[in-house]
Order: C-alpha cells, then structure tokens, then sequence
C-alpha cells in the first residue's frame, strides 16, 4: 500500500479512536507531501475536518468545509462532496442551528449516489442524524419516520457503527418515553458495538450516559 494511504488510514483510526490531535499532527505533513488538488489530498483535508469537530475547533473546521464547498474544489472532489456536505451539517448542529444542519443533511441526499462505497450505510448515517436533530427539536413524529427509513438500510454485522448510532437513537427515544431499563439495554449494546469497532470516542460519550442512568 502507498504510504501516503497508510497514513491516511491510521489518521481515520485514530479518529475514530477519539485520539484528534495525533491525528491533526499525522495529517499536517501527509497534506504537505501530496500535491495539487487530488483526490487523497481531499480525503486527508475531509479527515483533518473530523478532528477539529472533535476537538471543538469549529470555526477551523467550518472555514476548511467552505473552502471545498464555495470554490474550484467543489468540482475536483465531486464524488466525495457528501462527506463535506455530512461534516457542515454536523457543524451546523453542533452549532445549535439545527434546521440549517437538517438542510445541509438533506443536500448530502442529493449527492450520494448507489455506486459509491458504503451506500446504504451512508443513507442511514444521514437519516439517523436527521432522526436525532427532530427527537431534539421535539419532533417526535418526523423522528420515527427517519428511525424507519435508517432501520432499512442498516444491518447489524455489515455496518456495526451505524447499527450503533440507531440503536443510540433509538436509546433516546426510549429514554424520552420514560422506558429507562430499555434505555439501558440499547445504550449497553451501542457501546459494545462501539467499542469492538474501535470507536472509542462514541463509546465513552455512551459510559456517560450509562453512569447517569445506573446512579
């Protein structure tokens, strides 16, 4: 494998580890020695995105997402425009602006397309984040509608982290209703699911939430 895949791979595990910084550090030299606007550039400025989010730095994170959204790049990165697409509605909501976030998850449906990796799962990552944005704003209906259409396109063993963000919806839901044990059940097995997948980060925001319900 080239080695600039290499570090670009364990940039994503150490994201998915929750370890941002490692990650940033890994990334500055990887962008420096890849030239042009090529398609592995935008992959490593798309994972140098993730790791700001996760590190709270959003106004970095926004200016980098814009950068590929408002110019030429737009147009180079156009089969992994729903990914930035996917990150400015995580950073709207993030933000607290919640209907902007929803339709910036919405314009990534536009995007994404059967042929592309992981299609299915893409499709319910988004319907789980739009699911989670309505549960906040009250929704409850408008939820239930993307908790189905997400369950249509996740399976349990094919995508296990999107199976966890279901079921961590789905653990809010329950929470929502007042049914705590459930609650517990499906955060529990979130976790798990988190954990065995190495993402740790999403794990432990889980524990959280487990502590607080076991108190």
């Amino acid at each position: 494998m080239d080695s600039h895949l290499i570090k670009l791979d364990e940039a994503n595990r150490l994201v998915d580890a929750g370890h941002f910084a490692k990650a940033l550090e890994l990334l500055s030299g990887l962008i420096h020695e890849v030239s042009g606007k090529s398609p592995l550039k935008g992959h490593a400025c798309l994972v140098r995105v993730r790791a700001l989010i996760g590190l709270g730095n959003l106004e970095e994170a926004l200016h980098l997402v814009e950068q590929v959204l408002d110019g030429k790049e737009r147009q180079v990165l156009q089969s992994i425009l729903p990914y930035f697409l996917h990150e400015r509605a995580r950073i709207a909501h993030l933000l607290d602006d919640k209907r902007g976030a929803i339709a910036y998850y919405r314009e990534e449906l536009l995007y994404l397309s059967s042929s592309m990796s992981r299609y299915f799962p893409r499709l319910a990552d988004n319907y789980i984040a739009q699911g989670t944005i309505f549960l906040e704003l009250g929704d409850r209906a408008e939820c239930d509608i993307y908790l189905r259409l997400a369950h249509d396109y996740v399976d349990k063993g094919t995508s296990d982290g999107t199976y966890a963000a279901l079921l961590t919806l789905m653990g809010r839901c329950c929470l929502m209703d007042g049914e705590l044990s459930k609650a517990l059940e499906l955060f529990c097995e979130a976790r798990d699911l988190y954990r065995a997948n190495g993402l740790i980060h999403e794990s432990t925001y889980l524990e959280k939430k487990i502590a607080e319900l076991q108190q």
